[in-house]
């Protein structure tokens, strides 16, 4: 008996249901659509603020930061490395030069004069380079060498921040 009655009032909620949903599609008020507009962005909030603090969506915050942070490192410190490499490499040339001038510049190149020339010559440009490698540059790159600042090794940065994060 208890059954019956249960199911005939779980019908007889159906079919009110089922009612207000036919009398909302054909009279819709704009209370209501509000209403269900606010109902249904509450709910979107809730099952995404579920998702984020999930493990899933934890694992997923790390991954798009690491990303984005490799992104972003990559874009701000590659143009000054590359900027770097290029002093380094002119400081480079214009130290040949100056060896090249001093030689054609000499009528007689004795070997004693000519060495302690290029030896001055040398120790100057040894101790700019001593002093830009102090500030971080690492000096001239070949064509097939990759720069400290790819992809990569700027995620790899991210990922260090993400771990030190903490301590």
């Amino acid at each position: 008996m208890f059954f019956f009655r249960f199911g005939r009032k779980q019908r007889r909620d159906e079919l009110l249901q089922e009612q207000r949903r036919r009398s909302a599609a054909l009279h819709p008020t704009t209370g209501d659509t509000h209403s269900q507009r606010m109902e249904r962005c509450k709910n979107c909030c809730k099952s995404f603020t579920t998702f984020i603090f999930s493990r899933v969506g934890l694992c997923l915050l790390v991954v798009a930061y690491a990303f984005g942070g490799g992104v972003l490192f990559q874009f701000l410190e590659a143009k000054n490395e590359e900027k770097t490499i290029n002093k380094v490499q002119q400081h480079l040339n214009a130290t040949v030069e100056k060896l090249f001038e001093h030689s054609m510049n000499s009528t007689v190149l004795y070997q004693n004069n000519w060495t302690a020339m290029a030896r001055v010559i040398l120790e100057e440009y040894q101790k700019s380079i001593v002093s830009q490698t102090k500030r971080g540059s690492q000096g001239e790159r070949i064509s097939d060498d990759t720069e400290q600042w790819n992809f990569p090794g700027a995620i790899l940065y991210a990922i260090t921040v993400i771990t030190t994060i903490g301590k």
